[in-house]
């Protein structure tokens, strides 16, 4: 993928304070598409992002510590009017568009993103969504699959 022509296309790589990029790799391993996102984000094209505004989470992320760092990148984008990145790459389509059942609790059939052994609710993105738009913060979510890997051991040669 193109990063630089999807965010030039939404005109969003300068504005935005954070960026939260969520994978599903086993550990030891990353995601290619979630370390290019990374690698142009920090790249000049990408709008040399600073290490400290983009939160990683490679091999999948509880709901609950995902909206932790939504809440917070959503407070500190509405201190310097600026916009939230949330990037999920999981394995494949399915994972993409799964649905749970979660009848014990009440809420029937649910839509999700897998992330490995993690599942996040769509509702609570949506949740997410429309209280970045009360707080009038722009909250761009990207949802993608990828199965190519890529080890920590040479992602680290690479980069020396």
């Amino acid at each position: 993928m193109n990063w630089g022509s999807v965010l030039a296309e939404e005109q969003i790589c300068r504005n935005f304070r954070h960026a939260i990029l969520c994978g599903c790799a086993p550990e030891d391993f990353r995601q290619k598409k979630l370390v290019s996102l990374h690698d142009f984000l920090t790249s000049e094209a990408g709008g040399a992002w600073s290490e400290s505004d983009i939160t990683i989470f490679p091999n999948g992320v509880p709901e609950l510590l995902l909206e932790a760092a939504l809440n917070n990148a959503l407070e500190d984008a509405a201190d310097d009017d600026g916009e939230v990145l949330l990037y999920l790459c999981a394995r494949n389509e399915a994972d993409l568009n799964a649905v749970s059942e979660y009848e014990a609790v009440g809420y029937g059939k649910v839509a999700l993103v897998r992330l490995g052994d993690d599942e996040i609710r769509k509702d609570v993105i949506a949740y997410y969504e429309g209280l970045a738009e009360r707080m009038e913060v722009r909250l761009r979510v990207v949802y993608e699959a990828d199965g190519e890997l890529v080890s920590e051991n040479k992602l680290a040669y690479e980069k020396v």
